[in-house]
């Protein structure tokens, strides 16, 4: 019995020997299949270390296409800036954005802002726009203020020169006309035509017909008056055959865009000349310090600011073709295109103070914008004379300060128009004298005095007017006056 126990304890163990020895061979059995597949998968067909070798060589293409790219964009890059290329063709179907509207311009000193003017003031040192504001007066503003002109409604432009006195009132600077001060009205370049009572008088006047223009002759739609410039033919009664281009806006040869003329005639301020209403006018003085006075008036130091530069703004003493220049002006629709109010005082303005304001009939536009004292008030001397005279500064002056006449004939004949004398007047003289236009008096300097005066003496009876012309010396009387032109070259 223990024999038996002893076998079966030692085949027992052999036993478990033996399992135990299967148990490793399987063991490594299943370690050799999983080394197997791990290889497989590392590195087999399709194995994680092949495709991680694809993914390598991948990313280098996709580098180096990545980089040809680039290199080919340069390329082109640089081949555009080389060439300058043309605009590329649109692409078909591609609608390109319509443009929008081109900003307005600015406006600029000079350029005309109320819808009539070819051109607009010229504003040089020393000249202040003012406007008028009913129940306020004669306030500051800028020359691009559409509020400051519009011709089209018989509003002319004004200035005032410096040395002038403002007073704040609210929003506006006032002019304050208890002081001295001076003031300027412009008148625009223009050609005209006379349509009607042509070399005639009567009580009424004629039609004048005014287009303006700029320095080139051109009007505000662009239409050429350039070969306006040689006087038409005209007809006794009728009128001219076409236009012709203003000669006062013609200064020494140059192009006048227009000029600014005294609104009042001259006073005396200490021998000084000023421009203001309600004061009396300047008599008793000659030609000879009428001529000097009103060139001297941008000397060098002078108290109204202005260049005294000659090429920039060259005053002088009004001659006939510019007074011709406002009468037309004043007789036409952009004026008050009606007989001017006789001013029948030796007032300024027709009055003291600031009486103009209420007398506004005696202005060129009817209204206090216009030019005063043309009709009455004082004679005016203007730069004007018959020949042969030789007794003042005005004959040896520059041909462009004066206007000289041989006889009284027709502008083709001898070259003079715009003056206001033959084209407004039937006759130099008559037995009444009233000759021009509205029964003025009409008078060519045949006789005594060889110097041009005009519009009429305040006391001389009804035959004073602004196409009124009369002569005399050059010595001056108490009233006889005159005014100033200033142009801006």
């Amino acid at each position: 019995m223990y024999k038996n126990k002893k076998e079966q304890n030692v085949k027992s163990k052999i036993t478990e020997k033996g399992i135990t020895l299967v148990a490793l061979v399987i063991t490594i059995v299943i370690l050799i299949i999983l080394a197997t597949i791990t290889i497989n998968v590392a590195f087999g067909e399709g194995g994680l270390i092949q495709k991680a070798q694809q993914a390598k060589n991948l990313t280098e293409q996709a580098t180096i296409n990545e980089q040809k790219k680039l290199n080919g964009l340069m390329d082109e890059y640089a081949n555009v800036m080389a060439e300058e290329s043309e605009v590329p063709e649109p692409v078909a179907n591609e609608v390109d954005p319509e443009p929008g509207p081109e900003p307005e311009p600015e406006p600029q000193p000079g350029d005309p802002v109320d819808g009539t003017l070819a051109e607009g003031p010229q504003v040089a040192d020393g000249m202040i726009p003012v406007k008028y504001v009913e129940e306020t007066g004669w306030v500051k503003t800028t020359a691009v203020d559409e509020e400051w002109y519009n011709y089209g409604e018989k509003k002319w432009a004004n200035v005032v020169l410096g040395g002038s006195t403002f007073n704040t009132s609210g929003s506006y600077e006032v002019l304050d006309e208890t002081k001295t001060y001076s003031m300027l009205v412009w008148i625009p370049r223009y050609a005209y035509k006379i349509t009607s009572m042509y070399h005639q008088s009567g009580s009424g006047a004629g039609n004048i017909e005014i287009v303006f223009l700029d320095t080139e002759n051109k009007d505000k739609d662009g239409d050429d008056y350039s070969e306006k410039i040689e006087y038409p033919d005209a007809s006794t009664g009728s009128g001219m055959t076409d236009y012709v281009v203003h000669p006062a806006f013609n200064w020494d040869e140059e192009p006048l865009a227009g000029f600014w003329v005294g609104k009042f005639e001259t006073s005396n301020n200490g021998g000084k000349i000023q421009i203001m209403g309600g004061k009396q006018s300047w008599g008793n003085i000659t030609i000879n310090n009428v001529y000097t006075k009103c060139i001297g008036m941008n000397n060098s130091g002078n108290s109204y600011g202005l260049s005294s530069d000659d090429n920039v703004v060259d005053p002088h003493m009004m001659k006939n073709t510019e007074w011709g220049a406002v009468a037309y002006l004043s007789q036409s629709k952009y004026g008050k295109n009606n007989n001017v109010t006789k001013n029948g005082s030796n007032y300024t303005g027709g009055g003291s103070g600031t009486s103009y304001r209420s007398n506004q009939g005696q202005s060129t536009t009817g209204n206090v914008t216009g030019v005063y004292d043309m009709s009455g008030g004082a004679q005016e001397y203007v730069a004007a004379y018959k020949e042969p005279e030789s007794s003042s500064s005005l004959v040896s002056a520059p041909a462009k300060y004066k206007d000289v006449y041989s006889s009284y004939t027709a502008p083709k004949s001898e070259g003079h128009y715009g003056d206001a004398i033959y084209e407004t007047s039937s006759s130099r003289l008559s037995t009444s004298s009233s000759n021009s236009w509205y029964n003025t008096y009409s008078e060519f300097p045949l006789e005594g005095g060889n110097f041009f005066m005009r519009g009429g003496y305040y006391g001389s009876g009804f035959y004073v007017g602004i196409f009124c012309f009369n002569h005399g010396g050059s010595d001056g009387e108490g009233y006889i006056s005159f005014r100033v032109v200033v142009p801006v070259l």
